[in-house]
C-alpha cells in the first residue's frame, strides 16, 4: 500500500499500485486524458515529489511504486466545466407526464364482501400494498402510476410530490433536469462532466477500453451511473424528498453512451458495418440502474437512428420546428451529427471529427473551464481575448481555437494549404505588420502563432492547424454529402440549425469563413444551444412527444458517409480552406 498526498486538494489516499491517474480518479481528481491513456496527449502531466525529488510526469503512464506526493493545479481538475444547458425550441410544452399519482382512503379502498383490493398488478406493488393496508395507522395510500399502470405504492397523501428528470448523456458532459411533474415547472438544472473521460476524450477510446479490458464495461456503466447519481445528489441536497419521488426519468445520448449506460457491449460499433445491440426504446425499472430514485420508477432511454446517430440526435429533431421540410440540423461536438429534411422525415449522418473541437488535441486546448480564452480578435495588428472567468488566460477553448484559425487566415499567417507561415516568410509578404513578433517555435521545433507568451504561452502551432483542418473538412464534407443524397444545396436549406454547446459559442462567420459549415445564407443559421437537453425535456413533460420519439427512426434513413465514395472525395477536396 503506497501513500499518494495531494497537496494542494489537502487529501491523502492510499493505492495499492497501478497508474497514477487511476489513483487521482479514485481519490475523485479525474484528469483529462483525452487519448484515453495511451500517453499521446500530454494532458495528463503533473508535477510529483517523491524521495525529496520534483519531476513531471505523465500520469497515465506513471505506476505507483512508493509513496509520493502530487500537486495538481485547479487547471488540471476534469470535474468542472462550462456546459451547455439551455436549449431553444418553438415546440409548445403541453403537460402531460406518463407518471401520475392518486392518493385514497382506506374506507374507498375497501372492497365489495369477499372482494379483493386491487386487480392483478406487480407482484411487488402487491407486496407493498399489503403491508400498508395490514397497517391500521395508516389512513391514506398514494398509488403511482405509469400510464394505466400501478408501478408503486406509498403510505399517506404524497400527491404534491411527483417528480421526474431529464438526462442529456454527452460524451463529454452529463445535464439533468429535474421537474415538478404536477406543474410542468423547471425545479432545477445540473451539470457535471462524463466520468468517463477518464477512459478517454472519445468514443472510440472507450469502446476500445471495454475490448481491452475485461472489467471495462462495467467500469465505465458505473461511471455513467455515478455521475448521474452525483447529480441527483446535487438535486436532492436543493430539494429534500426529490430522489425519493423521483418516478421518470428519460435519458438520451449517442449509440455507444446508449450501449454503456445499459451495460450493452458496444463492439459491434467499433468496426463495419457498425451495428447497435439494440435501437429502439428501451425501458426498464429504475432498480436495476442503480440511480438514486425509487425502485418502481421508470427509466427510459430514447430510441437510436442507426450507426453512431443516436438518442441525442433523435432528441434534438423532436424539438425542432415540424413545418419545414428542406431544413438541415449540425450538432457538433466529439462526434458530429448531421439530419437533413423535415417534416418528420430525415436523412441523417455521424462523422468523427474528434476531440479537436472542444480543445483535444490542441498543444494549448483545454475545455471551456475558467481561465480558459473563449474569444480571439486580431484588430489593427493587436491581439484580444476574452476569457472565461475574467482570470489569467491558461489555454484555448473550441470557440477561441475557430477564432483563431479564421483571424490567422484572414491576415494570410496561414495560408490556404493549411501550413502556418515562419516569421520570415510572413515578414517578406507583410513587412508592415506588427504581427510578425508573435509568430516562433515550439520547444519541437514547429511553427506558431503566440497569444499569450512568458512563462505559461499560449499558442498554436503547425500540428493544431491540421487537427482543425481534418475536423471542420469531415464536417463540411458530411453536410454536403448528405445534401446532395437529398436533392439539396446549401441555398435550398430554409433553417440551418445549430445545436450543441460547441455550436452555440463559435462565432459562425468565423465557421463559415474557414469552411467549417456549408454555405448556406448567414440568415438562415439558428443556434438552438442544447437540442438534445430540449427534446429529451419534451419527452418528459408529455406522454404523446414520448410516443412521437418512439416512431420517428420510421421517418429516418441513416447514411453511412464511411462507405460513401462521395463522402471521401469531398473529404479530401475541402482539406484547404475557403480562398
Amino acid at each position: 500500500m503506497f501513500s499518494i498526498s495531494f497537496v494542494n486538494q489537502g487529501v491523502t489516499f492510499d493505492a495499492t499500485g497501478g497508474f497514477l491517474s487511476e489513483a487521482c480518479a479514485q481519490a475523485g481528481f479525474p484528469l483529462n486524458l483525452v487519448c484515453g491513456g495511451r500517453g499521446t496527449c500530454g494532458k495528463c502531466r503533473v508535477v510529483i515529489e517523491r524521495g525529496g525529488v520534483r519531476e513531471e510526469v505523465l500520469a497515465c503512464r506513471e505506476v505507483i511504486q512508493s509513496d509520493m506526493s502530487v500537486y495538481l493545479t485547479d487547471e488540471q481538475l476534469s470535474r468542472s466545466a462550462s456546459i451547455m444547458t439551455e436549449g431553444h425550441s418553438s415546440q409548445r410544452v403541453q403537460l402531460a407526464p406518463a407518471i401520475s399519482k392518486k392518493c385514497a382512503t382506506r374506507q374507498e379502498l375497501l372492497p365489495e364482501h369477499c372482494g379483493a383490493y386491487l386487480t392483478a398488478p406487480d407482484i411487488q406493488v402487491l407486496r407493498k400494498f399489503s403491508r400498508l393496508i395490514a397497517d391500521e395507522e395508516i389512513s391514506q395510500i398514494t398509488f403511482v402510476q405509469y400510464l394505466n399502470e400501478i408501478i408503486d405504492v406509498e403510505p399517506g397523501d404524497t400527491t404534491d410530490q411527483m417528480y421526474g428528470g431529464a438526462v442529456d448523456i454527452g460524451t463529454t458532459s452529463v445535464v439533468f433536469y429535474g421537474y415538478d411533474l404536477r406543474t410542468g415547472k423547471l425545479l432545477h438544472t445540473e451539470s457535471a462532466l462524463n466520468g468517463q473521460i477518464t477512459r478517454g476524450a472519445d468514443v472510440i477510446s472507450r469502446i476500445l477500453h471495454t475490448r481491452q479490458d475485461p472489467s471495462g464495461l462495467s467500469e465505465l456503466q458505473d461511471r455513467i451511473c455515478q455521475t448521474i447519481n452525483d447529480l441527483l445528489d446535487g438535486v436532492e441536497a436543493r430539494i429534500p424528498g426529490f430522489c425519493a419521488h423521483l418516478y421518470h426519468m428519460v435519458l438520451c445520448g449517442n449509440s455507444t453512451m446508449q450501449h454503456l449506460f445499459l451495460g450493452l457491449d458496444p463492439s459491434g460499433l467499433s468496426a463495419d458495418p457498425f451495428v447497435n445491440v439494440t435501437a429502439r426504446p428501451v425501458s426498464l425499472p429504475a432498480g436495476q440502474t442503480g440511480l438514486h430514485m425509487p425502485a418502481a420508477g421508470r427509466v427510459q432511454f430514447l430510441p437510436l437512428l442507426g450507426g453512431f446517430v443516436g438518442a441525442d440526435t433523435a432528441s434534438v429533431l423532436l424539438s425542432l420546428p415540424q413545418d419545414s421540410k428542406r431544413c438541415m440540423m449540425v450538432d457538433l461536438g466529439t462526434n458530429g451529427e448531421i439530419a437533413v429534411g423535415g417534416s418528420g422525415s430525415y436523412q441523417v449522418a455521424s462523422t468523427a471529427c474528434g476531440p479537436a473541437l472542444e480543445g483535444g488535441n490542441i498543444a494549448c486546448g483545454m475545455r471551456g473551464t475558467n481561465g480558459a480564452i473563449e474569444k480571439i480578435s486580431l484588430r489593427d495588428d493587436r491581439i484580444h481575448l476574452q476569457i472565461i472567468g475574467d482570470t489569467d488566460p491558461v489555454g484555448l477553448c473550441g470557440s477561441a481555437i475557430i477564432d483563431a484559425i479564421a483571424e490567422l487566415r484572414r491576415v494570410e499567417v496561414i495560408d490556404i494549404t493549411g501550413r502556418l507561415l515562419p516569421a520570415d516568410e510572413f515578414r517578406s509578404l507583410h513587412p508592415d505588420s506588427a504581427l510578425v513578433r508573435h509568430l516562433g517555435k515550439t520547444p519541437e521545433g514547429s511553427n506558431c502563432f503566440f497569444f499569450v507568451e512568458g512563462e505559461q504561452p499560449i499558442y498554436l502551432d503547425q500540428h493544431d492547424v491540421r487537427q482543425i483542418q481534418l475536423a471542420k473538412s469531415s464536417i463540411y464534407s458530411g453536410c454536403i454529402t448528405l445534401l446532395e443524397q437529398a436533392g439539396m444545396t446549401p441555398e435550398d436549406v430554409t433553417a440551418f440549425y445549430l445545436a450543441g454547446a460547441f455550436g452555440n459559442y463559435i462565432d459562425v462567420d468565423n465557421a463559415l469563413f474557414i469552411g467549417l459549415l456549408p454555405p448556406v445564407p448567414r440568415d438562415r443559421i439558428i443556434s438552438v444551444g442544447n437540442g438534445a437537453g430540449q427534446g429529451v425535456q419534451l419527452c418528459l413533460l408529455d406522454h404523446q412527444q414520448l410516443s412521437r420519439c418512439r416512431t420517428l427512426p420510421q421517418g429516418v434513413e441513416h447514411v453511412e458517409l464511411a462507405t460513401s465514395p462521395k463522402f471521401m472525395e469531398e473529404y479530401i477536396m475541402n482539406m484547404n480552406f475557403p480562398r
